[in-house]
């Protein structure tokens, strides 16, 4: 964890030992009533598009990133994967997909969260990166691996070659699911009975999101001592997180947290 002028962020250091630029935000630092101070980086249905702004202003300065564009999307749950070919990102309204990919320097792709899981990916032989938004519905339609079949596409990338940081999203401490949900992760996916885990309520039970990518991950080549899990549940931990499943109960709007990720010209 870094901190600097009230704001707090989490870095992968391996990210950083190969050149690559990381972040993943917590709620703290920041300007929105999400409560009080809060920084809010997404959403401006939510938030005022103002204060928004200004937290994506301290958030980029804070990391070192200032002068560097921000590159975001409109997420909607899905396994489609955009490549960003132009410093500014796209002409235009943002795409709908919920992976971003380039080989540019001095930008940041950002991914928006408030539970589910942000996971940046750096390739240390071709420099290419992504980041990807992978909830249920994208774990389910397995985003990360598809992003990475588009990496080997794009930038001829070796899953081997690659570095993974799962950032903080909801546990499987946290997260219940119905019969619908474990019905259609037990029909995707032969390891179902390793991240279902019941729990004692009918026909629920727990869904432990990072381990669905984690085996994704390795299926598709990744080395395992080269992906870094933060483990940090949005859900408990309210003194740094926004959580879309704790909070909405409570009726009142979701700030969204962010990961970001570039490389630097130098």
């Amino acid at each position: 964890m870094r901190s600097e002028s009230g704001l707090s962020w989490i870095v992968c250091e391996a990210f950083e030992e190969t050149g690559f630029k990381n972040a993943f935000s917590t709620r703290q630092g920041g300007v929105s009533k999400l409560p009080a101070a809060s920084l809010s980086l997404g959403n401006f249905a939510q938030d005022q598009r103002d204060a928004v702004l200004e937290n994506r202003r301290r958030f980029v300065s804070a990391i070192g990133a200032s002068d560097w564009p921000l590159v975001t999307v409109k997420q909607v749950h899905s396994a489609d994967v955009c490549r960003v070919t132009g410093k500014l990102g796209f002409n235009g309204d943002p795409p709908t997909c919920d992976a971003l990919l380039s080989d540019l320097d001095n930008i940041l792709l950002a991914v928006q969260t408030a539970d589910c899981i942000p996971i940046l990916i750096a390739d240390r032989r071709t420099r290419a990166f992504a980041a990807v938004h992978a909830g249920w519905r994208g774990t389910l339609k397995r985003i990360l691996a598809r992003t990475i079949e588009r990496m080997q596409l794009e930038f001829d990338s070796d899953p081997r070659d690659l570095l993974v940081a799962i950032g903080p999203a909801i546990g499987s401490c946290c997260f219940e699911v119905g019969p619908d949900v474990i019905e259609l992760f037990t029909a995707e996916f032969d390891f179902a009975a390793e991240i279902l885990t019941t729990n004692g309520s009918a026909g629920k039970a727990r869904l432990d999101l990072n381990q669905a990518n984690f085996r994704q991950l390795i299926a598709i080549g990744v080395e395992p001592d080269k992906i870094y899990d933060s483990r940090l549940c949005t859900s408990c931990r309210e003194d740094l997180f926004f959580s879309y499943r704790r909070d909405r109960g409570a009726e009142r709007p979701v700030g969204r947290l962010m990961g970001v990720i570039g490389r630097s010209s130098c």
